[in-house]
């Protein structure tokens, strides 16, 4: 938790400023209860008068028994209204001064809880948007929603409850002490009693409850992975016929988490009739404490009465502020959890370090690609993925990649972005390591086709558009047209401003590819890869758009990883992979010649004739 609290320096006027106002709140709380003590004490009075037998009337006397003689005896209550006008005022002013402070308190807390948890939210994004694919991978999508939705927000609910409690506390419990004790030392005995047994239960319940809450966590993250598992994989499980069992692994995973928050639940349940009953037997003691100081004489006018009254309500507010201290105590284990989950993420250090070097941000690069000596392997990994892979590709060239699955083929193209390090070797475009290129140049360099065609909720349009600025209709148009999208799109209401909802689920897997692809075409890169990205599209759209393709990238450098061996027979060089290292390089029909795993490849999918 302490690690960010670096989120609210920028706020640091706000929070003095907030620590003022809890000052006042808090002191403005312990006055009147002390202006009331002083209205009984000094604006009611009690005047005795005593019969005497020599005048024949009542006189004015000190004092008198009135339980022992009431025929001779007579009490008269009097009232100063000056005295209960000036301590009156004075408790309205305090409380119009507490109420003002407590308003902008507690708008000025909320604002900066808010924008502490805005901040780290920021800090959460761009880091797991900058770090390579294996460090958020080691999390999961599921637990990276959870942590930047629900820890934040546990974190931003405790800060902002702390600035409003944390200092208000104990001013409130050592001012409302100090108070007590000045009024009256025997009649604050019972608070104190009472202070002891809620302190014992308080940590008692604190020590079973924080593992719970920590326990709630690890539920949640489940229940968001399963839920996007089973939200994700909808298809699948009705094709497999699998919703009622889907349904009662979510059920369960839902009631584990129901039973862990209802256990915590019922023991904070079960605390607050106790405390309940622990202040309701403070206020009897004190009560009792004072009827014991009336009968032994002790306690006999109304300037004790007045203490009694002060010291009543000293009393709730000691209870009530621990009780406070208790609830910022019970989130603070939830807190702290989600906080350490957060700083996790927000520690990470990314594997792809950019560069500082901006000497390549203006070159003219043309596309040439070489890989020497190339092998990579996972951090955690003991084994290479790929090894000694060497090979050159200029522009004007296609290049296709192919292998059994599990070959290292998108891990080669993986590299090129940076999406993952090399262990050794190095890439180089146009003869510059591409470690020397600020990422931000080198992937502007590259436009890229992942295998999963991944599309944004907004429309066709802004699809299409995606990460180039303000491109013109006619841009938009032409690479649809190339990447063979543009016949589906017309024959749809709204053609290029039609909806793509989330994922573009409303859209079939050959679509999304040709979208992803036109996505990639519209930026005109000097290096396209193309990452098993025409593997939902028929035969016919496939042969169109590579041909359309050639036409347009003549002066690009072209990579397609393929597992269809037609789809890639016209390239200019095939490489051909297996576990991990070049096993074959050359065109299609080199490779039948020299290659067995490519004649293995091609003969599992075409006959003899197709093949030649």
């Amino acid at each position: 938790m302490g690690k960010l609290l670096k989120y609210l320096k920028p706020y640091w006027f706000k929070v003095v400023i907030i620590f003022v106002l809890v000052s006042l709140v808090a002191v403005g709380t312990l006055l009147l209860p002390d202006f009331m003590s002083d209205i009984i004490g000094e604006g009611i009075t009690a005047e005795y008068q005593e019969y005497n037998p020599l005048t024949d009337s009542f006189e004015i006397v000190d004092s008198c028994n009135v339980e022992a003689n009431p025929d001779t005896c007579i009490v008269n209550q009097r009232s100063d209204l000056s005295i209960i006008i000036k301590y009156g005022s004075y408790m309205l002013g305090v409380t119009l001064i507490s109420s003002l402070a407590f308003i902008a308190m507690m708008y000025l807390s909320s604002d900066v809880g808010a924008k502490f948890g805005r901040d780290i939210r920021k800090d959460y994004y761009k880091t797991i948007t900058n770090v390579s694919v294996y460090e958020t991978d080691k999390f999961g999508t599921s637990t990276l929603i959870t942590r930047v939705s629900n820890d934040i927000m546990q974190v931003q609910n405790f800060m902002t409850m702390a600035l409003r409690l944390l200092l208000r506390i104990p001013i409130v419990f050592i001012g409302a002490s100090i108070f007590a004790f000045q009024k009256s030392v025997v009649l604050s005995i019972p608070i104190f009693v009472g202070v002891l047994i809620l302190s014992i239960l308080i940590i008692v319940v604190f020590i079973i409850v924080v593992p719970l809450f920590k326990l709630v966590q690890k539920k949640i993250d489940k229940l968001t992975l399963v839920t996007r598992e089973s939200i994700k994989g909808v298809r699948v499980i009705r094709a497999f016929g699998q919703g009622e069992s889907d349904v009662n692994r979510f059920q369960e995973t839902n009631q584990e988490l129901t039973m862990v928050n209802y256990k915590a639940g019922r023991i904070i349940a079960f605390l607050n009739p106790l405390i309940n009953m622990i202040f309701n037997l403070v206020i009897i003691g004190v009560t009792f404490t004072a009827f014991q100081m009336v009968l032994s004489g002790t306690l006999m006018d109304y300037r004790g009465l007045g203490d009694v009254s002060a010291i009543i309500q000293y009393a709730t507010l000691i209870l009530f502020s621990i009780l406070m201290l208790t609830f910022t105590f019970i989130m603070f284990p939830r807190a702290q959890v989600s906080a350490k989950r957060i700083q996790e993420v927000l520690m990470l250090v990314t594997s792809v370090e950019d560069t500082e070097n901006g000497s390549y941000d203006d070159f003219d690069f043309k596309g040439k690609v070489e890989f020497k000596d190339v092998c990579f392997k996972f951090p955690d990994a003991e084994v290479n993925v790929l090894d000694n892979i060497n090979f050159a590709a200029k522009p004007g060239e296609t290049i296709a990649i192919i292998g059994s699955t599990g070959s290292g083929k998108s891990t080669v193209v993986n590299l090129m972005p940076r999406f993952f390090d090399t262990s050794c070797g190095e890439i180089l475009i146009d003869g510059i390591n591409i470690k020397d290129i600020k990422l931000k140049k080198l992937r502007s360099l590259i436009g890229f086709v992942p295998q999963t065609a991944s599309l944004f909720s907004g429309t066709i349009k802004s699809n299409i558009a995606y990460g180039i600025d303000n491109p013109s209709e006619e841009e938009i148009k032409q690479a649809a047209e190339i990447a063979q999208a543009s016949e589906f799109i017309e024959e749809l209401e709204d053609k290029y401003e039609s909806v793509v909802e989330q994922g573009g689920v409303n859209f079939s897997g050959g679509q999304k590819q040709r979208l992803s692809i036109a996505r990639a075409i519209i930026r005109k890169p000097k290096i396209y890869i193309f990452d098993d990205s025409f593997s939902a599209l028929d035969f016919k759209t496939d042969a169109t758009l590579r041909a359309q393709l050639k036409k347009t990238v003549k002066e690009a450098t072209v990579f397609i990883v393929a597992q269809r061996i037609g789809t890639i027979m016209n390239a200019d060089k095939i490489i051909v992979l297996h576990e991990g290292k070049i096993v074959g390089a050359g065109t299609h029909k080199e490779l039948l010649k020299t290659s067995e795993v490519y004649r293995e490849i091609a003969l599992s999918q075409l006959d003899e004739e197709e093949i030649a």
